[in-house]
């Protein structure tokens, strides 16, 4: 089986490879990376795959990459995912998500024969639902309103919609998968969670001063160990239906202050102040993104075995501790 993770250099992608790799030795990986992608080696020591620099705003480029390695399974990964980065460059989030999407499915489409009709995986998200701005609402099912709130959700509402469209028009076996809030030990320090766990860090090697800037405490999110979503990931390929869109999330909120709090918890520096971010509030923050996985749960089997607060967090903080 031919195997390709476009974003292989990314967070997702290296812990995709990294568990294909280990429960399926006999897949053939391939990978896309642009030509000064970090493949951190120290955290990951088995990626084992072939890699082709390729940007995927080339339609050139990814024509040429699907033709030379015409997969079983692709899994698109690549993306500018932060939703800050789409507030400050809505341009690039937009162009990336939704053309560099659009330049995969044109060139499967159009390359497809008797013996290339591969599954693709679609990373979609649930930024697409938008924050419910009350606590204590129903989660989000997939077939909950999508109220974006970022330039960010709109690019993956594009994806998630064009890979409906390409389904249905020209049966690609495309499954999108509505992926919640999900982070690990290695995540980027521009993420929320990391940050404060590399802070922590910084702090107990006296970096820095003993003081964490915060915003908004009390909003509610759905997270997942990304060792769990990867896992999930597979799983879509294996068993969900092309079409279809699933959520992968725990089914559970966890507070920011709770994630905080657990951090606190566990470091070696005491008394450490909390102080208000001077960027403010931004519009996503607050409220809560809970969401249903029955529906992924029932068709795969798939469930968390990763204890977030337990497991994920401490992880985190030890990372940076050795890094």
């Amino acid at each position: 089986m031919k195997v390709l993770i476009t974003g292989i250099g990314g967070f997702v992608g290296q812990y995709l490879n990294d568990y294909i790799f280990k429960n399926y030795p006999a897949a053939e990986i391939h990978g896309t990376v642009f030509s000064n992608a970090h493949i951190d080696r120290q955290i990951f020591d088995n990626h084992n795959f072939i890699g082709h620099e390729c940007d995927i705003n080339s339609k050139e480029k990814v024509k040429e990459l699907i033709s030379l390695v015409k997969p079983d399974v692709i899994f698109h990964l690549a993306a500018q995912s932060y939703v800050g980065s789409s507030w400050e460059n809505p341009e690039n989030t937009l162009h990336t998500n939704i053309i560099g999407q659009s330049n995969l499915f044109e060139a499967v489409r159009q390359l497809r024969d008797a013996n290339f009709d591969p599954v693709i995986l679609v990373a979609c998200s649930s930024e697409e639902y938008g924050p419910a701005q009350e606590i204590g609402l129903p989660p989000f099912s997939e077939e909950s309103e999508l109220r974006p709130k970022s330039p960010y959700a709109i690019s993956k509402i594009a994806q998630d919609f064009m890979g409906f469209q390409y389904f249905q028009a020209y049966s690609l076996k495309i499954i999108r998968i509505r992926a919640f809030n999900h982070t690990g030990p290695g995540r980027d320090p521009v993420f929320g969670v990391s940050n404060f766990a590399k802070k922590i860090a910084d702090m107990e090697k006296g970096v820095i001063a003993p003081e964490i800037e915060i915003r908004d405490l009390t909003a509610l999110r759905d997270f997942t160990d990304v060792r769990d979503v990867v896992r999930g990931y597979w799983l879509a390929t294996e068993k969900c239906q092309p079409g279809q869109v699933y959520n992968i999330c725990s089914g559970r909120g966890i507070t920011f202050e709770q994630i905080l709090n657990k951090l606190l918890e566990l470091s070696r520096v005491k008394n450490i102040s909390l102080i208000k971010d001077p960027a403010g509030k931004r519009p996503t923050d607050g409220g809560q993104i809970i969401g249903d996985n029955s529906r992924f749960k029932n068709i795969t089997g798939w469930q968390p075995e990763i204890d977030f607060l337990e497991k994920t967090i401490p992880d985190m903080l030890d990372f940076w501790r050795g890094n």
